[in-house]
């Protein structure tokens, strides 16, 4: 059903233990307010928050020591972090949303995609509403950039009978794999061919310097479909989409 006053919640998963760029949410990006605002993790909230839809952001992180760190900066960045199994992220997730309160929609976010676009955050989240959908993903948008909207009662009712490993460390796994029991959406966008086969992902050192390259020419606001900035610098400089084409996706 509806909700009838639905509160979505901005939920970004993170964490410091990457095996291929260690520590990068607290890597920095260009052009942001403050030191804290200037990381990876940063920008992604910052980005979370302008999207009209979202009531509420938080970061769930792990307990694994190393995590603190990233528990204290989210909490310097002024939003909520809940702490949980660094493996079971589907755990942490339910976690997060019971200390949240009364979130009746998750927008799920990772801590290695700083280029998510708050329009499309917001297409997404009204889309999901619009069709009573338990899960709403979107298509057409470079890696790195498409959204995950799902909805609380979905979230907890994977949390309670969900049991691969996969279904528990990737979240919405085991909410795909049933469409028997719940309503999945497919919402497809379209940004320009060039935007699109681009990686804006942050997993390895090359895609590190596109993005900061991307954050330095364009600011830290630009979005994937302003014709004068991302779609215009690829057309100047074409070479930029090789950067980090060669990289494999987890």
């Amino acid at each position: 059903m509806l909700p009838e006053n639905p509160r979505v919640l901005a939920l970004i998963q993170a964490r410091l233990g990457s095996s291929r760029l260690p520590g990068k949410s607290r890597l920095p990006l260009p052009l942001a307010a403050t030191s804290e605002a200037h990381t990876l993790l940063g920008h992604i909230v910052g980005r979370a928050r302008r999207a009209t839809s979202v009531h509420q952001v938080m970061v769930a992180t792990s307990t694994e020591a190393v995590d603190d760190e990233l528990a204290a900066l989210a909490t310097r960045l002024g939003v909520g972090v809940f702490q949980g199994s660094e493996n079971d992220v589907l755990g942490r997730f339910a976690g997060a949303l019971t200390q949240a309160g009364p979130a009746t929609t998750v927008v799920r976010l990772t801590a290695d995609n700083p280029a998510i676009d708050p329009a499309f955050i917001d297409a997404a989240v009204a889309y999901h509403l619009a069709t009573r959908a338990d899960y709403t993903h979107t298509t057409g948008l470079p890696l790195g950039t498409n959204v995950e909207v799902l909805s609380a009662a979905a979230l907890r009712q994977a949390q309670a009978e969900a049991t691969q490993p996969d279904e528990r460390e990737h979240v919405t796994p085991y909410l795909r794999r049933h469409p028997e029991l719940f309503q999945l959406e497919t919402l497809a966008l379209a940004v320009e061919p060039a935007v699109a086969a681009l990686r804006l992902t942050i997993d390895y050192p090359s895609d590190y310097a596109l993005l900061s390259l991307l954050f330095t020419e364009l600011g830290p606001n630009f979005s994937l479909t302003a014709p004068a900035g991302l779609p215009a610098l690829l057309a100047r400089y074409p070479w930029l989409a090789a950067v980090n084409e060669a990289n494999e996706q987890r």
